[in-house]
């Protein structure tokens, strides 16, 4: 039996046992990127780097053995910066969007490509879960809201945008004439108690994200219901529209107490844990700390919404009570109160001549219309050029990125890949430009003796990722397709739609 000393901490390995697998047989986690469980290391990406601590040499330790005695460092700033610096260079050739540009410009994050997904099978109940988990108000937001994300479709770059506030429209109106709302889960009582002063969008935006992290929102309201700001400033948005969203609400454990105006918010301290002041505009906003959207000098006392900036957007306000009821959660929970950041996403920008026909491939080329029915919305979703990356949530790439801090603009040139799109597989989509080379899913296909297989063509700079002797991806991938779409770290290979079959 060997010994490795990892950051201090010794610990056994057996015979012939990599660096790699000595750390993560002790609990010690590297992460690792064209690493495959079960097949000889690839060792290409190095982000799986160690540092030896008699040499300061940097090795993979994927594909690194033990040696007895041998010390390493995993943990130091150093390694980090290492494997940052590899993360970088890895980005520095990767093309694609992790967040699609309509989720991107969308103040509030909905999630848009898994709605349209819903709804292109007709999962309307489904698509309408996705939406109440990112939104709250959704069937008044939906219907006065500016819609950037419209603004920021890339299929609006070729004809007109998808109708996403329709489709979203469709998904909540269908709910709510089902029958009696259902609530998401909600995370189990904290016991936190928050006032709430004002129930327009901010402050019913907050509540409802209160009360589903699992703490007791009580909203104020100077008029004798809630929502009234919403009433006054947008008189087309039917009565009942409004109340059912309301209703949702208070479905999910919020308290309304209307007729009763507060004039010195700070004072509700006294019966509350925390104190939201979400009066809207009228008055001298209050010195609020950006980050954490907490007044100056008033520990437990936060402020947003039109309070501080009056000609804020609606879906600006929802997207600001969502985001202080996140500060208020870290603040009864005792952590550092901090507003939440922006999603990691690369950016593709401007496309080049003719790439939108590459994402044109997997859409209908039928001309916007308003999704009336269930019909006519799988018909307007299906419009959708899918430019999000299908594995946003479970890229490795995007992970480490995040956790190393990474700046994936560092090494860039000035110029890009070309992005393009291989469907040529009936049940795999292969996006090259995502590619960053690791060489799992050819090891994959030989594990699964494919015929043909894939491999690496080229040299130097210019390699690449396909298919030997100019075969198609569907004779490549004939019995490994799920396996390799699993193995691959980024959303280079993803599983397509089966209707697109």
């Amino acid at each position: 039996m060997n010994h490795i000393t990892i950051d201090g901490r010794t610990v056994p390995a057996g015979e012939g046992a990599t660096i790699l697998q000595a750390a993560r047989a002790a609990g010690i986690e590297i992460p690792t990127l064209c690493h495959l469980e079960g097949f000889e290391a690839g060792a290409s990406c190095m982000v799986c780097a160690v540092k030896l601590k008699h040499s300061g040499q940097f090795i993979p330790s994927c594909a690194s053995r033990v040696v007895d005695g041998m010390e390493v460092e995993s943990a130091s700033e150093e390694v980090r910066a290492a494997r940052r610096m590899a993360l970088e260079l890895l980005f520095s050739d990767h093309l694609g969007d992790c967040l699609s540009p309509c989720q991107r410009i969308c103040p509030a994050q909905l999630t848009i490509p898994a709605v349209l997904e819903h709804l292109r099978h007709g999962r309307t109940g489904e698509a309408a879960g996705v939406i109440r988990r990112d939104l709250a108000l959704p069937g008044v937001l939906c219907r006065v809201c500016h819609r950037p994300c419209e603004s920021g479709c890339r299929r609006g770059t070729r004809d007109e945008p998808v109708a996403i506030a329709g489709l979203v429209l469709h998904a909540i109106d269908t709910e709510r004439a089902a029958g009696p709302p259902r609530t998401p889960p909600a995370a189990p009582a904290r016991g936190g108690r928050v006032a709430i002063v004002g129930s327009g969008f901010t402050g019913l935006s907050a509540a409802w994200f209160l009360a589903r992290q699992g703490h007791r929102a009580v909203v104020f309201e100077s008029a004798d219901r809630p929502g009234g700001s919403i009433r006054r400033d947008h008189p087309d948005v039917a009565a009942e529209v409004l109340d059912a969203e309301i209703d949702r609400i208070g479905s999910a454990g919020v308290e309304f107490r209307c007729g009763e105006p507060v004039d010195a918010p700070p004072e509700l301290l006294d019966g509350f844990d925390a104190v939201l002041v979400a009066t809207g505009p009228g008055g001298v906003p209050p010195e609020v700390g950006k980050e954490s959207m907490m007044l100056a000098g008033a520990p437990g006392v936060f402020a947003a919404g039109r309070v501080l900036r009056p000609k804020g957007k609606p879906v600006q306000s929802v997207a600001d009570g969502k985001a202080v009821a996140s500060c208020i959660d870290q603040h009864l929970r005792g952590r550092p109160v901090r507003r939440p950041p922006k999603p990691f996403s690369v950016f593709m920008g401007r496309l080049l001549e003719g790439e939108m026909d590459e994402f044109l491939l997997e859409s209908s080329r039928a001309p916007r219309g308003e999704p009336a029915d269930i019909d006519h919305a799988i018909a307007e979703s299906r419009r959708c050029v899918l430019c999000h990356c299908a594995k946003a949530d479970s890229c490795r790439l995007r992970q480490l990125a995040v956790d190393h801090g990474v700046n994936p603009n560092r090494f860039s040139s000035g110029e890009r890949l070309r992005y393009s799109r291989n469907i040529e597989h009936p049940l795999v989509r292969f996006e090259p430009a995502k590619c960053i080379r690791c060489g799992n899913c050819i090891r994959v296909a030989g594990d699964h003796a494919e015929t043909l297989g894939l491999t690496f063509i080229g040299r130097g700079f210019d390699v690449h990722l396909g298919v030997p002797f100019h075969g198609r991806l569907s004779d490549a991938l004939r019995v490994a397709a799920g396996e390799a779409v699993a193995a691959c770290p980024t959303g280079a290979l993803t599983l397509r739609e089966p209707e697109e079959s």
